[in-house]
């Protein structure tokens, strides 16, 4: 598959420079996905994205155009470069566009599983069913809806510099979303997800998530109001993602810079989070979904670190930012992290609860933050209060509202183990000061 692909990409190449392209660029692949979903008590089994795509990116006279086809024909591909070129010829002209030079490939084994890639709608069925069934024993649990998808998919990418990369995945993605109910009390909403590039223990993984997903609502039963306060809150790894991962991709990212967005233009090499706080893009880490040898311009990746003891250490640029910034790409094209670490501390979570005098643990965080201001307000879902270390009772939806420039350099401790949350990231639970709550 992947020789076919690159036999027809480098036709697609060979067209759009024949027809005037000063430099282009071709992705092409080929997926082929299978997902079983769950949904008013039944299972339905269907197939979508097989097929061939390619995608033709030109420059030409310092302009740029791009278009795609899912059809191999050499008069397909002719096609594709003739539209893309004449896109080109309308739009803006700007000086920054370039592709990458060629580069010494980076290996990543382990993202093929021969045996996820010949998959039986069969046996996949029977494993959405055995992953459903695990959450339904719990009798108070109501489940609104889940599925299973399984994708493999070959890629190309290559450009008239000579760059060529390809790479084969197969990846097993599963969730449930639900609710716990009673005769007397509904509890509030909650989902979970994870991720697999193997059949290996896909059973005793699916099952997991599923429990997952049992113990969070339960947990949620006999929620009343809490108390309203400024002050600490401890945040979990899935609250992190929105409001401290999200916005720290923004503030590094090199369009953001380049267009006077980011308020960390000028701050390499200077302090501005807790020493508490250490991250790292670790694309090669398996056990996150976005691990990957090469960014979308097939430029090749590596470790990076984000933050370290507080100091800010890298923005993140493709091809294009860094040319604009006078840098050099990161292997970051469209300001995708690949695998966030964020480093564990040296408390346990016990230790975190008992350490103010009363703190909201947020569980997950449904709201709005600007990411050019660092506001954030919205509502603590599935959170639960404690006093003097010792859990109280789960919280009806509570207030949260804060910044996360000043949040994070008020972090006042990290706990010791590091979780995936749904296989993004890597995170673990934080206690930040300065938080405004107000009870639900």
């Amino acid at each position: 598959m992947i020789d076919k692909l690159m036999e027809n990409a480098e036709l697609l190449l060979a067209q759009a420079v024949e027809q005037g392209a000063d430099e282009a660029e071709v992705i092409a692949r080929h997926s082929a996905s299978s997902r079983v979903v769950y949904e008013k008590n039944d299972f339905k089994i269907s197939a979508a994205g097989t097929g061939a795509s390619f995608r033709l990116k030109v420059h030409r006279d310092a302009k740029k155009g791009s278009a795609s086809t899912n059809e191999e024909s050499a008069a397909a591909l002719a096609g594709v470069a003739s539209r893309a070129l004449t896109l080109a010829s309308f739009s803006i002209e700007d000086e920054h566009l370039v592709l990458p030079e060629p580069q010494e490939p980076v290996e990543l084994p382990g993202r093929f599983d021969p045996a996820l890639a010949e998959l039986t709608p069969a046996a996949q069925h029977e494993l959405a069913a055995s992953f459903v069934a695990a959450a339904k024993e719990e009798p108070r649990l109501s489940l609104d809806g889940g599925q299973l998808e399984v994708d493999t998919s070959h890629e190309v990418i290559a450009n008239s510099h000579g760059l060529r990369v390809s790479d084969r995945t197969t990846q097993m993605e599963w969730s449930l979303m639900g609710m716990g109910k009673t005769d007397e009390e509904v509890t509030s909403f909650d989902f979970v997800s994870g991720t697999s590039w193997s059949w290996d223990d896909a059973l005793a993984r699916t099952e997991s998530t599923a429990r997952e997903l049992v113990q969070k609502l339960m947990s949620n039963f006999g929620a009343r109001k809490g108390e309203s306060y400024k002050g600490a809150v401890l945040l979990s790894p899935a609250a992190l993602g929105q409001l401290l991962l999200y916005p720290l991709r923004y503030q590094i990212g090199g369009e953001q810079i380049m267009d006077g967005k980011s308020h960390w233009e000028d701050s390499l090499g200077e302090k501005v989070a807790s020493e508490l706080i250490t991250i790292r893009d670790n694309p090669f880490n398996l056990a996150l979904y976005g691990a990957t040898p090469y960014d979308a311009e097939g430029v090749a990746t590596k470790e990076w670190p984000l933050v370290t003891r507080g100091v800010l250490d890298t923005h993140i640029d493709s091809t294009y930012t860094a040319k604009r910034r006078g840098t050099t790409s990161t292997g970051h094209a469209g300001s995708n992290l690949h695998g966030v670490e964020l480093a564990p501390g040296e408390k346990s979570l016990s230790e975190l609860l008992a350490e103010p005098a009363k703190v909201v643990a947020v569980e997950r965080f449904s709201g709005n933050l600007d990411p050019v201001t660092g506001d954030f307000s919205g509502v603590a879902k599935g959170s639960h209060y404690y006093v003097g270390g010792e859990h109280r009772h789960p919280l009806t939806e509570t207030m949260i509202a804060g910044n996360f420039f000043d949040m994070l350099k008020n972090v006042i401790a990290v706990s010791d183990q590091a979780e995936p949350y749904c296989n993004a990231y890597l995170a673990p639970w934080m206690l930040v000061d300065g938080i405004s709550v107000t009870a639900g």
